[in-house]
């Protein structure tokens, strides 16, 4: 079996797995999540909003779907600070995505696979080394800082930018539940590693 078929393998075992938490499951886990996400702002990179910091922080999130951690109170709490917060708007025909400021679940709507994005009117963000957090959705993720994606490659060609310009990449957390830690994500040439992970019990990054 080939890296491509594990993958298509393990996506519905992760899809499935997931799936299998209750919708009272997925609330309480995932606000045990976005306490641990709160507890945890003010410490990643960049996100400093008080005292010496000479600009806004930027958070890039993503907007939950279906079975995935709620993470809108972490944009929420950006909204109330000092915090820029920029969500991705999906082009499928060139398999690409762009950052657009959103201030207010009124700059939202629904577009493809019912995922929220940014309004057209709403500020794209050009220079997105202005990123200083990427808070990032996926189905499964191991201990060793491995994603795996939906497959479409949106986040994969995002973060491949900042390769190809050789510039810094954002810190980069993920909000999973425990039951989406496997034991190995089969990693391709341009997949990315995650910089922290965090789950309703527990803190991961490559120090621990």
């Amino acid at each position: 079996m080939n890296i491509k078929e594990r993958k298509i393998e393990l996506r519905r075992q992760a899809e499935a797995r997931r799936a299998s938490l209750s919708a009272e499951e997925r609330a309480s886990k995932s606000a045990l999540i976005c306490d641990r996400l709160l507890e945890r702002l003010d410490a990643w990179p960049g996100m400093t909003t008080g005292g010496q910091a000479r600009r806004r922080p930027t958070l890039f999130t993503y907007m939950p779907i279906k079975t995935e951690v709620d993470v809108t109170p972490v944009m929420e709490a950006c909204w109330e600070r000092r915090i820029r917060v920029v969500v991705p708007r999906t082009y499928p025909e060139q398999k690409h995505l762009k950052l657009f400021e959103v201030r207010s679940y009124d700059d939202l709507e629904r577009r493809r696979w019912g995922i929220r994005e940014p309004k057209r009117h709403t500020a794209m963000l050009h220079d997105i080394r202005d990123v200083d957090v990427a808070l990032v959705p996926g189905l499964a993720f191991d201990l060793n800082m491995g994603r795996l994606g939906y497959g479409g490659g949106f986040y994969d060609r995002f973060m491949q930018q900042f390769v190809r310009a050789g510039w810094g990449k954002p810190y980069i957390v993920a909000a999973a539940f425990d039951i989406q830690i496997i034991r190995e994500v089969p990693m391709g040439m341009f997949d990315f590693r995650i910089d922290e992970i965090v789950t309703e019990s527990r803190m991961i990054s490559p120090s621990s």
